[in-house]
């Protein structure tokens, strides 16, 4: 590699490079390139940055923020990315990034989140990796799940070197009124380059919450996403987190006096700690309370550190500067407008940034070599194989909800069952304590309704659990449902898993309901379970 250095020393001085000066560095020679691209040097060389701060403002040595900002005219709407020089006394343009990504539908994405340099966004169900600092970028495949009621949480697993996508996906399997939706998780890994639905995060996830997403980021810290909800029925705020390493939820319930009854709460992150923006009358927007974790992990203590008068055009509160000044979207006569304010002096400075409202997206400028071994787009080459391979996944995801309903439903009819049982036991016992004559005609009317509701007990192989649906890869359609313990009761799945037809061992129907089973059909169901 060097004829004046062992290839070791050499290693160990490129490791200590801010990425722009290897990228040009990639051209001295095919050994410098193959070094430099190398999957391990990029691992090394993040390793290195995130322990050393070399990766934050290394460009020409500036104090660099970037800001995406939406520009609309009559016709469109464009994004524009930009470092400016955050000093002191100002917050100068210094230069434009070039985005690379075009959008199909909307003229713009939607920002899932920045971290360490890299961002996610996505627009519908196209998905992207972004890095500004060597310009590359990276279609991920599409999501296991297709549906629109969806949160993200985007973040760095530092046990792995990893950057994680987290997909938290409510379904409705089927179109049928007063369905529940199941809820996926979903989490794609840059290093392993696909989606994976992750059983942990599922069997972690908590019942009965709902998360508060108002298209802001999920807060990145500690290996872990956050966000900001609440209990469903008692409306106590919460913030639930996602470890990116074990895949794990925990949540964190607020102390009183943190949120009010009309309190709008985000997940932030200030100053390298955990923050909660607390937006009181969320209606108005009339103030807007930061609140610092300064121990994380400990809800106790939450401290209040600034209050912002939001009643003269403030929208929104989006970071914190170098100067520990406030970076906030201000309403302007036309437009919006990126403005400073001052908490000592409360005073609120225009920086002459406009954009639309909503899409401002602000962070430290931070580098590193990630992406630079993948080709741009990487994905776009096998898009006939991809859109194949998403319908397999999506047919496959419907599958495993439809199989999860019905077995939700087989546990309600149970219950349901149980519960008639333990009302004929104490019927008996009444019985019993009537006289013969009176006990002989309850004996018979008992009889007859005993046995329109009594159930078959079939053995566990012969369960619904038996249940096989295979679905072609031409159609995102479930075509086929073989309902191998029902060979009698005629049920089948009707196209793209719209619905359920016939009976099940229980004598459940499409609609949910439960019919009585009658005498010839419970002889019949002993048959079967002869043969």
């Amino acid at each position: 590699m060097s004829d004046f250095f062992p290839d070791e020393i050499m290693v160990e001085i490129l490791q200590r490079l801010p990425a722009k000066s290897l990228i040009k560095f990639r051209s001295v020679s095919k050994s410098w390139c193959s070094l430099i691209t190398n999957p391990n040097f990029i691992n090394t060389h993040l390793t290195h940055s995130l322990t050393s701060n070399t990766y934050k403002n290394s460009y020409d040595n500036l104090p660099l923020m970037i800001v995406r900002q939406c520009v609309s005219t009559t016709h469109t709407r464009t994004e524009h990315y930009k470092l400016f020089i955050d000093s002191e006394d100002s917050f100068d343009e210094y230069k434009e990034l070039e985005f690379p990504i075009k959008s199909r539908r909307l003229h713009f994405f939607f920002a899932i989140g920045s971290v360490k340099g890299l961002f996610c966004l996505h627009e519908q169900d196209r998905y992207f990796l972004w890095n500004p600092s060597i310009r590359k970028s990276m279609a991920m495949p599409k999501p296991t799940v297709k549906t629109s009621m969806h949160s993200h949480g985007f973040g760095f697993d530092p046990r792995t070197n990893d950057y994680k996508l987290v997909r938290i996906a409510d379904f409705y399997p089927t179109k049928l009124p007063n369905q529940k939706p199941t809820t996926h998780i979903e989490v794609y890994s840059l290093n392993a380059g696909s989606w994976k639905m992750s059983s942990t995060g599922r069997n972690s996830y908590p019942d009965g919450i709902t998360i508060d997403y108002s298209g802001r980021f999920a807060a990145y810290l500690e290996g872990a996403v956050h966000f900001a909800g609440k209990m469903k029925k008692s409306n106590d705020p919460l913030i639930l987190s996602f470890d990116l390493c074990d895949e794990v939820f925990q949540t964190m319930m607020l102390p009183d006096g943190v949120v009010g009854p009309r309190t709008e709460v985000w997940a932030s992150v200030f100053g390298g700690l955990l923050s909660l923006l607390c937006y009181e009358d969320s209606a108005a927007y009339k103030s807007c309370s930061i609140w610092i974790m300064k121990k994380y992990g400990v809800v106790d203590s939450l401290y209040k550190q600034f209050t912002i008068d939001l009643s003269r055009g403030i929208t929104q509160v989006l970071g914190i500067r170098n100067n520990g000044h406030i970076l906030l979207e201000t309403k302007a006569p036309s437009d919006w407008v990126l403005s400073s304010y001052d908490p000592s002096s409360q005073q609120t400075k225009n920086l002459g940034i406009y954009a639309t409202s909503n899409h401002f997206v602000v962070d430290t400028y931070e580098e590193n070599l990630i992406l630079l071994n993948k080709p741009n787009d990487a994905f776009s080459r096998r898009r006939v194989s991809r859109k194949r391979t998403d319908r397999d996944q999506g047919s496959q995801a419907r599958i495993e909800a439809l199989k999860t309903d019905i077995q939700r439903r087989r546990n309600e009819v149970d219950l349901r069952l149980k519960e008639i049982k333990e009302k004929v036991e104490e019927a008996k016992e009444a019985v019993a304590r009537m006289g013969p004559q009176r006990q002989a005609e309850v004996y018979a009317k008992f009889q007859t309704i005993f046995l329109q509701m009594q159930p078959i007990d079939f053995s566990s192989n012969e369960q619904i659990d038996s249940t096989r649906l295979t679905a072609t890869s031409q159609s995102s359609a479930v075509d086929d449902c073989d309902v191998a313990a029902e060979k009698r009761s005629h049920s089948r799945v009707l196209g793209r898993g719209v619905g359920i037809k016939g009976k099940d061992l229980n004598g459940r129907t499409s609609s949910g309901q439960v019919k009585d089973c009658t005498r010839h059909e419970a002889e019949e169901l002993i048959k079967l379970k002869a043969e």
